[in-house]
């Protein structure tokens, strides 16, 4: 009854014969590996004093980190979870981070304009 597409379904599912880690060993974005990126998140947070960063994804979007309690990584380094500031949890994939940089320190100045 299956004896026309057993051969073919084996040949198409068959497991990959690389090692289990090599997909995350040699994946780079822009020349960061994701133990780089978890590397300079530790980094950041760990500064005294500390200063707020922002980690760019490879989508484009950028999330801030005002604070080191707004976010954790997982026991493996393959996802960080940020709180914004509207307390929404946001779920990373460290494959997925393409820089963490300080963010601008500049703030809307409030008051009236210098002549």
């Amino acid at each position: 009854m299956f004896g026309g597409t057993r051969g073919k379904f084996n040949s198409e599912f068959r497991p990959s014969k690389r090692a289990p880690g090599a997909a995350l060993a040699n994946s780079t974005a822009r020349g960061y590996t994701f133990r780089m990126v978890l590397a300079s998140i530790c980094e950041f947070n760990n500064a005294a004093p500390f200063k707020p960063y922002q980690i760019r994804m490879v989508s484009g979007e950028s999330y801030d980190v005002p604070h080191p309690d707004f976010i954790s990584i997982s026991p493996k380094g393959t996802l960080v979870v940020l709180i914004d500031a509207e307390d929404r949890p946001h779920h990373l994939s460290t494959l997925l981070i393409e820089s963490v940089s300080p963010r601008n320190g500049r703030h809307a100045r409030k008051g009236r304009k210098r002549p």
